[in-house]
């Protein structure tokens, strides 16, 4: 059923239940609901607890490229962070930036093993047969962290990035043509595929609006969004544009340039957002980790309530915790969301939270 709830919201057909959609991290968690130890079998008890918890889509972004580059370098660092036992999420810092020009000159196509076409389409297609048939219940989309702007970051860091965007616009520009041109590569490969939705990951946004001036994002950035985004798009695949912070001051633009719908932190408008583009796109996420984590039982219930009544009406809402629910998330407030979320996520109880 959940498959069929998230598709259906997907294509913004209203169904009885608003669908959900957690990163859900949290191992001792995912092992009291799903009965298995994730230290031992991770996939299998998230699987379960998701099933369990009746969720709808599964949050997956997957870059093939980061494998590929890893291996080309020597002693990459990694860092787990520390967030989640069970499911740490792996950093590798892949360069050691001493100047400007040294990031300006990159090229990725001349660095790195860049596979054709086909190989990619072939791999991809293989990676979400594989994730969909752990999830059988959920809809997998297909995915990726880095848009266009998330390749600089991770390569060379968000400060020395700003940098180089200001001290030398032109070359910055070439710069990100290069890596638009590797991430519409991935989307070609993608739209040759069976998923049936997309998710589009770039940070380029802080709880205080954008990194760069929107007019820059709108010259440079933007446009390679477009071209993205519509290669997905012409395969009839649903777009979803997700960025940490506050996408408000940008959401027109990210409207405009393609995308089908809006993964949003708690910092962003949800009532601004739902009631401009409620009818018309997909919207997800709204629930703030922080009452999650630092509130009581019924702050969490006003939480939901909240996000509920704001976004819930739009067929296309997903309710959903910003960001992710790692380990440091409290059990029983975790226990509070979930009984909340499926008291107040019918559609027929809507009204009574008018």
């Amino acid at each position: 059923m959940g498959y069929e709830r998230a598709l259906s919201a997907l294509y913004l057909e209203e169904s009885e239940k608003i669908p959900q959609i957690e990163f859900l991290q949290h191992s001792e968690f995912i092992a009291k609901v799903s009965g298995l130890d994730p230290l031992k079998e991770p996939r299998e008890a998230q699987s379960l607890a998701f099933a369990n918890l009746d969720l709808d889509m599964v949050w997956f972004t997957y870059t093939p490229f980061e494998e590929f580059i890893a291996k080309k370098y020597e002693g990459v660092e990694e860092r787990r962070d520390s967030w989640s036992k069970a499911y740490p999420t792996v950093w590798r810092k892949l360069a050691e930036v001493k100047s400007i020009d040294e990031i300006l000159d990159f090229d990725p196509f001349e660095e790195w093993n860049i596979p054709p076409l086909n190989s990619l389409v072939e791999h991809f297609e293989e990676v979400h047969r594989e994730y969909q048939s752990i999830y059988k219940n959920q809809l997998v989309p297909g995915g990726t962290y880095h848009t266009c702007m998330m390749w600089l970051i991770k390569m060379f860091g968000l400060r020395w990035v700003i940098r180089a965007a200001y001290m030398d616009p032109k070359r910055f520009e070439k710069l990100l043509d290069r890596f638009g041109r590797l991430s519409l590569l991935e989307a070609k490969a993608w739209s040759q595929t069976n998923i049936k939705a997309f998710i589009s990951h770039d940070d380029i946004c802080s709880t205080r609006g954008p990194f760069f001036p929107i007019s820059w994002m709108r010259r440079y950035l933007f446009p390679w969004y477009s071209r993205i985004w519509r290669e997905l798009g012409s395969k009839g695949i649903i777009v979803l544009f997700c960025t940490d912070g506050d996408i408000t001051p940008i959401v027109d633009d990210i409207a405009e340039a393609g995308a089908d719908g809006f993964i949003i932190e708690e910092c962003s408008n949800l009532n601004l957002i739902a009631e401009k583009y409620g009818n018309h796109k997909v919207i997800i996420g709204g629930v703030d980790v922080g009452k999650l984590t630092y509130g009581s039982a019924d702050e969490v219930i006003n939480e939901v309530k909240r996000c509920i009544k704001t976004a819930g009406p739009y067929p296309g809402y997903f309710i959903n915790v910003s960001g992710s629910i790692p380990d440091s998330v409290p059990i029983a407030n975790l226990e509070v969301y979930f009984r909340a979320t499926r008291k107040y996520g019918r559609r027929q109880r809507l009204s009574a939270l008018r």
